[in-house]
């Protein structure tokens, strides 16, 4: 235990019921998870009754590795990390009784878009009474689940903004009805064809165990201890699913409130303030001490923190001790600023020794950074982006999955759609035809010859020859992938002659690598998607970078600072810390929402170990300043930019050289010249 300061030893020594560690950015979190759950298996607890909850699972995989990397492997073999999503489905296929969910099919955002297109289609729902896209509609459904409240309620945060008057009120009540029987046919059509999406997983296990005594009695037997990691990230619905565990298990929680950045998607940092009220028999204990950054970086976020009229007592001292104060670079525009990140990163690269993964670029959104790739590729800096579309929702990716699909559940429509309409001379009407008998037989009877009879010519052909690719290989998915691909090849180029040799025919090898994990073709599907943001693809790249997903190269990374958890750079460059940007001028008007802007930069900042470069344009600062000054001053304006009062102490202003710059014209009009330059005599 000599690896452990003193406040971490306490935690991972932990003798209590339930422990809620506030764990400041850099503060070793994850090595004591670590260290956590190796001292419970090492103190004789089985490591299957071990369950580790994080929100990636690249995150955790390291834990689940690292923990085996300190005990004997046997002993911590069965240690299972997962995420949310991930775990919810394991417990569905375990206890496909208990959750009554047995061979339903996950579907994706673009799957869950079309069946909602389809309950906006069908009679009797009024969809033409409302000007709500469908996928608006999808979005507030998810709302309202993940943040369990009811649907007027999340009809005025979504729709109305949170606006509270007689107006909007009538306006609620208007399309309140109609959405109600949109989203309950969305419901039916999903039981139908048995599909679960994302939300449906933790709803199913969340419903059945704060509802039955039997399942609560079955998973106290399954699990003695969960550990939770980034606690603030959680949503009423996750927490809905953890309560129960509070009579069934230990819990412990690891998180951070001044880290909380996910409130667009629900997460609710009360689920770390109120912890100790929710959670009877629970202690809560600090981590203070950074191991990653150096202290004039950490001054910098502590001051940050401090400025909040939110109390988070919270003050970070670095162990590493002093290094270099973060720098502020005043660029014109952002060329400018792209050519100082990009001649940094090379002058480094070529006389500092450092390698390109030492950099770190974060953005608030990954459109900002196009000018910088731009530089990036002129200067050949290798990079990959965070934060990008995800493997699994590629179309030529879901044109092969979808073949799976339907083996795997035959009531899959859109999964048939897909697969009947993706050969060449089969349209919507046709497919439509011929999903119909399809449909109206025994499942159990779905052959390739019974495709092949009731679809007439070539067509039938391929349909057969793509079904028992799969069918005859569907104990090793491996083998039916890479022989699926092998018949399917040729119509995926012609579907997509544009860029099929650059960009998609690549990917066919990292589908292979990623079906040798799975067991099942259930697994497969299920998992595949889950898993699709991490690891393989989950990082896709933008064109023109040329760095293989499966390649591991040398390389800056780019990410958004909501993709950012996890990540450190010995330098990192925080890009566009403006006014109107932090906070953004969207947020201006709410005090919750300045405040999690707020949390985004204060997660940008400390990522860095050595060296902070924040950027900012000089025209929105000028322009701020010239607004401020007309602004009554009786009215407090401080909160409108974050960096305004910064005390000049805590970081060094700099001004790009050499870089890009706009000429500045004259300050006086000169009166123009005609002088044509010859003599007319």
């Amino acid at each position: 235990m000599e690896q452990y300061n003193k406040e971490q030893k306490e935690a991972i020594n932990f003798k209590g019921k339930h422990l809620l560690l506030l764990a400041g950015a850099g503060t070793g979190k994850t090595k004591t998870i670590v260290g956590r759950a190796a001292h419970l298996i090492e103190s004789g607890v089985l490591a299957e009754k071990i369950q580790i909850l994080t929100f990636t699972k690249r995150s955790a995989s390291e834990i689940v590795e690292r923990v085996k990397a300190v005990i004997p492997e046997k002993n911590a073999q069965a240690l299972n990390g997962s995420t949310f999503h991930s775990w919810c489905n394991q417990l569905i296929t375990n206890f496909p009784n208990l959750f009554g969910a047995a061979n339903f099919t996950l579907i994706d955002a673009d799957d869950q878009l079309s069946l909602m297109k389809m309950a906006c289609g069908n009679k009797n729902t009024g969809y033409g009474k409302v000007r709500i896209k469908p996928q608006k509609i999808l979005d507030l459904f998810s709302f309202a689940r993940n943040t369990r409240i009811n649907l007027t309620a999340a009809i005025r945060m979504q729709l109305f903004k949170g606006k509270v008057d007689s107006e909007t009120d009538e306006e609620i009540e208007e399309v309140r009805p109609v959405l109600e029987l949109l989203i309950r046919e969305y419901q039916k059509l999903k039981i139908e064809q048995k599909y679960l999406d994302y939300d449906d997983l933790l709803l199913v296990v969340g419903n059945r165990l704060n509802k039955d005594e039997e399942a609560r009695k079955i998973l106290s037997k399954a699990y003695e201890h969960i550990l939770v990691d980034e606690m603030q990230d959680t949503n009423p619905l996750q927490w809905f699913l953890l309560a129960p565990f509070e009579n069934i298990a230990k819990l412990f929680c690891v998180g951070d409130d001044a880290q909380s950045i996910y409130s667009f998607r629900g997460a609710d940092f009360k689920n770390v303030h109120s912890f100790k009220e929710r959670v009877v028999n629970s202690e809560i204990k600090k981590l203070d001490k950074n191991y990653r950054s150096t202290q004039e970086i950490l001054d910098l976020s502590n001051w940050l923190l401090e400025k909040s009229p939110i109390i988070y007592n919270k003050k970070l001292s670095s162990h590493r001790g002093a290094g270099k104060k973060p720098v502020i670079l005043n660029a014109t525009n952002q060329f400018e600023e792209a050519n100082y990140i990009a001649e940094k990163i090379l002058k480094d690269f070529r006389d500092g020794g450092k390698r390109f993964s030492d950099f770190l670029i974060l953005s608030r959104s990954q459109y900002y950074t196009k000018p910088l790739q731009a530089v990036f590729l002129q200067k050949k800096i290798p990079y990959e982006t965070y934060g990008g579309r995800k493997f699994l929702e590629a179309a030529h990716i879901k044109d092969v999955v979808a073949i799976f699909r339907v083996i795997n559940n035959p009531l899959d429509q859109i999964a048939w759609m897909r697969y009947l309409t993706f050969v060449h001379g089969i349209g919507e009407v046709r497919a439509s035809n011929y999903l119909h008998k399809i449909l109206s037989i025994d499942p159990e009877d779905i052959t390739g010859d019974f495709l092949s009879s009731i679809i007439p010519g070539p067509e039938g052909e391929k349909i057969k020859s793509y079904y028992d690719a799969v069918s005859s290989n569907k104990h090793n998915v491996k083998q039916a992938v890479s022989k699926l691909y092998e018949e399917m090849e040729f119509d995926l180029a012609l579907k997509y002659p544009k860029d099929w040799i650059e960009k998609r025919k690549g990917d066919f090898p990292v589908l292979e690598m990623l079906a040798a994990h799975y067991s099942t073709l259930g697994e497969f599907i299920t998992e595949g998607i889950l898993d699709n943001s991490t690891g393989l693809g989950g990082t896709h790249m933008l064109e023109g970078s040329k760095i293989k997903t499966t390649e591991k190269r040398d390389h800056v990374i780019i990410s958004t600072v909501h993709s950012a958890k996890g990540l450190e750079a010995d330098v990192c460059f925080v890009l566009n810390v403006s006014p109107k940007t932090y906070p953004s001028s969207y947020s201006l008007g709410s005090n919750e929402e300045i405040e999690e802007e707020r949390r985004v930069l204060y997660v940008a900042l400390t990522r860095a170990k050595n060296e902070l470069i924040i950027t900012r344009t000089t025209d929105s600062l000028n322009a701020y300043h010239s607004d401020t000054d007309r602004v009554d001053e009786n009215m407090d304006i401080n909160s409108a930019y974050f960096l305004e009062e910064l005390p000049e102490n805590l970081v060094v202003q700099e001004t790009p050289q050499g870089g890009y710059r706009k000429p500045r014209d004259t300050e006086k009009p000169n009166n123009i010249d005609l002088d044509f330059g010859f003599d007319f005599s």
